[in-house]
C-alpha cells in the first residue's frame, strides 16, 4: 500500500499516531513490497498447564512478541497466567487465521506508538470462565510491568518528552469482561487499563522528570446478522495526562502539563460469500484533542496553547480468497481523510491505498 500525507505540526514531540495511512510512522523503512510473518503455538507442559507463544514481524510495528506465557488451570472455571500476557484491550486480528484485512480498521491496531494499549507485556493475570445458561462469561484481572526483562524500555504512550528520555516506572493494572452467547454467537467485550509511568529527562538544558497517567476504556460488540453477514462495532477511549518539570531555576524548558483525550470508533461488516471468499467493508473515525499549559520555575501558571485537534476518517474494502493447501490472498483498498490544527489554523491531508497480500498458513 502507498499514500502521501501533509506534514503534521504535532505539539511537544507527540508521535504521529494520527497518521494512520500505511506508509506513516512505520517501525522499519517503508517499502511497497514487504514480507511479514506471524507465529502462533502452544504446548502442554502438564495436564492443566500449557505454554503459549504469539509473535509477529512486519514493517509497521517491527518484531514484537505479544504473548509468551504459561497458563495453569486451577479448576475448570479459574486459572492464572504469567509471562508476557495479552492485555485483551482490543479485537485486533493480528493472529486470527481467517483475518480478512491487510490493514485493519481499528485505529489501535494500526501504529507502533499505540503498542502500549494493544499486544501484551510481562505480568500476571487471574481469570474466570463461567457458563450462565446460554452465555459464557469470561473475566480477567492483570498486573503488568513492561520494563521487566527489558521488554519495552522506551514505552511511554505516544509522547517523546526529550530525545534521550529514560523510562523509570511503567506500572499497569487492568481488567476485562467478555460475554459470548453460545447459540447466537453474539459477543461483547469491556476492558480497562490504568497506567502510571515516569521518565527522566537527562539533557543539561532540561534536567527534568515526566510523570504520566492514562485511563483507557474499550468496548466491542460483534454479532451475526445472518448466517453469512456479520457486524462488529468497537469504541476506544483514552484520557492521558503527562507533565514535565525541570530542575532548572531559570528559563525552564519543559514545565508543562498536557492532557489528551483520544476516541476511536470502528464499524465493520463482513460477508462470507462462499467457504473460500470473504468480503469486508470497514469505517473508522478517530479524534485526538490536546491541551497544553506552561508553568514558571515556581510552578505557577504562565500561559496556555490553543487546543490542538486531529480528526481522521478512513474507509476500507477487502476481498479474501482461500485456496487449498493453506494458500490465501487478500486485496484491499482504503481511503483516508484527515484534518488537524488549532482554532485559527487548519491543516488537511488525504491518501488512498491499494494493497495485495499473498500468504501461506501451516
Amino acid at each position: 500500500m502507498n499514500a502521501s500525507v501533509a506534514q503534521d505540526p504535532a505539539p511537544w514531540n507527540a508521535q504521529n499516531t494520527n497518521l494512520l495511512l500505511p506508509n506513516a510512522a512505520t517501525k522499519w523503512r517503508y517499502a511497497d513490497t514487504s514480507p511479514y510473518a506471524a507465529v502462533i503455538g502452544n504446548q502442554y507442559i502438564q495436564n492443566n498447564t500449557f505454554f503459549s507463544l504469539k509473535a509477529k514481524a512486519d514493517q509497521t510495528k517491527g518484531l514484537r512478541v505479544d504473548e509468551a506465557m504459561v497458563q495453569h488451570d486451577i479448576s475448570p472455571s479459574f486459572g492464572v497466567r504469567a509471562g508476557v500476557v495479552n492485555y485483551k484491550t482490543s479485537w485486533c486480528r493480528t493472529y486470527e487465521p481467517d483475518n480478512g484485512w491487510i490493514r485493519e480498521v481499528e485505529t489501535v491496531c494500526l501504529t507502533k506508538s499505540l503498542r502500549d494499549v494493544t499486544g501484551g507485556a510481562p505480568g500476571a493475570q487471574a481469570f474466570t470462565s463461567t457458563r450462565w445458561g446460554n452465555y459464557l462469561v469470561q473475566n480477567q484481572i492483570g498486573l503488568y510491568r513492561p520494563l521487566a526483562f527489558n521488554y519495552a524500555p522506551r514505552e511511554f504512550g505516544n509522547y517523546t518528552p526529550s530525545p534521550n528520555f529514560q523510562v523509570t516506572q511503567n506500572h499497569k493494572l487492568g481488567f476485562n469482561i467478555n460475554v459470548l452467547h453460545l447459540d447466537k454467537a453474539f459477543e461483547t467485550r469491556l476492558s480497562y487499563i490504568r497506567a502510571n509511568q515516569r521518565a527522566t529527562l537527562p539533557e543539561e538544558n532540561i534536567r527534568g522528570t515526566a510523570p504520566q497517567t492514562s485511563d483507557l476504556w474499550y468496548l466491542g460488540v460483534a454479532a451475526p446478522i445472518t448466517n453469512r453477514l456479520h457486524v462488529r462495532l468497537t469504541q476506544f477511549m483514552q484520557h492521558q495526562n503527562i507533565e514535565c518539570w525541570s530542575q532548572l531555576e531559570s528559563d525552564p524548558w519543559c514545565n508543562t502539563r498536557v492532557t489528551q483525550q483520544k476516541t476511536a470508533t470502528a464499524l465493520e461488516l463482513s460477508y462470507r460469500a462462499t467457504s473460500a471468499d470473504l468480503w469486508s467493508i470497514g469505517m473508522s473515525e478517530t479524534k485526538f484533542d490536546t491541551d497544553r499549559r506552561f508553568y514558571t520555575a515556581q510552578r505557577t501558571f504562565a500561559a496556555q496553547d490553543a487546543p490542538f485537534y486531529i480528526r481522521t476518517r478512513q474507509f476500507s474494502a477487502a476481498w479474501r480468497h482461500d485456496w487449498p493447501n493453506g494458500m490465501f490472498g487478500i486485496a484491499q483498498v482504503l481511503w483516508a481523510r484527515q484534518k488537524n490544527g488549532f482554532d485559527d489554523m487548519d491543516f488537511s491531508s488525504h491518501g488512498n491505498g491499494l494493497g495485495l497480500r499473498m500468504g501461506y498458513q501451516y
